[in-house]
């Protein structure tokens, strides 16, 4: 699934434990964080994306969020944790790897994240890519939750991706990976074949790394207690590159066209896809990424 040679690193959260870390590609080339959606360690970066940008002359970092993959795990009885920690454990990466500044791409709750240091950070990012990401994550946690939606001008998610999510609470029978998989097509759509064969290698990946999904149910709390970004996203002044599905079921185009819109001089492109990236645009898109970071072509 992945023969990118990774070279991996622990790192230390204070009274919590350790995340696990680990990269890829030159060292002295153009750092990149990726940080992962919710639920999900970072080997569900897809190989050809994370391919390009090393292709491209990048050194590519990525992790497990804590309660994901490799990184520990928060104990049942232990308070809720905040969007703010899930920052704080990125930074916590980056300054074990000792990299002052970097690029970062952040993918759905990555990009909410990815934001944050941006707005927090500044000195700590260089440029900004936001994929399948949205400046409020409101509507899609209302209508996830039952909840009314607020009155914020996003939509929520579409009625077919809610009862496919609906489908799959009743469903759950079957071995992990094939129940994962089923769960991962709810979040595909566009032209392009849905990549089930990648995601089952890397579901299977994950929970052999010891990958607990119940655990990273966390990550939707501390989400749901997070405000949006809409009031500071406009002073923003980090290189911003929009990427977002033409056809997302979850954060459908209007909430990428916002972040667009409400970040000074940011970039957008709209693909031909849904909330996941299909092994046919992975490898183009990571290309484009390193493109818009400068990064010197390699090969």
């Amino acid at each position: 699934m992945d023969t990118i040679n990774w070279v991996g690193r622990p790192v230390a959260v204070p009274g919590l434990g350790e995340l696990w870390s680990e990269a890829c590609g030159p060292a002295d080339g153009p750092p990149v964080l990726l940080v992962m959606g919710a639920m999900n360690p970072g080997l569900f970066w897809p190989p050809a994306f994370v391919g390009a940008l090393v292709r491209a002359g990048c050194r590519v970092l990525r992790y497990d969020h804590r309660d994901t993959g490799r990184s520990f795990v928060m104990p049942s009885t232990a308070p809720p944790y905040a969007l703010g920690d899930l920052v704080g454990d990125a930074l916590r990466v980056l300054d074990a790897w000792a990299l002052p500044r970097v690029a970062v791409v952040g993918w759905s709750m990555g990009g909410y994240i990815a934001q944050c240091l941006a707005h927090e950070h500044p000195d700590r990012v260089s440029h900004l890519v936001l994929l399948a990401t949205s400046p409020d994550h409101r509507p899609y946690m209302a209508a996830t939750l039952g909840r009314a939606a607020p009155p914020v001008g996003l939509p929520g998610p579409t009625p077919a991706f809610l009862q496919a999510l609906q489908r799959m609470a009743a469903e759950r029978n079957g071995a992990p990976d094939d129940v994962a998989v089923r769960g991962w097509s709810a979040f595909h759509a566009g032209s392009h074949p849905f990549p089930a064969d990648m995601v089952r290698a890397q579901v299977r990946a994950a929970l052999a790394s010891g990958h607990q999904p119940l655990a990273a149910m966390r990550h939707g709390l501390a989400v749901d207690l997070a405000p949006p970004r809409t009031d500071w996203l406009p002073s923003l002044t980090v290189p911003t590159l929009v990427l977002h599905g033409a056809e997302d079921p979850c954060l459908p185009l209007p909430h990428g066209q916002a972040l667009a819109r409400l970040i000074p001089g940011a970039g957008l492109t709209v693909l031909d896809m849904g909330h996941l990236l299909p092994e046919a645009l992975a490898a183009p898109v990571g290309a484009q990424v390193a493109a818009f970071m400068g990064a010197p072509q390699v090969g």
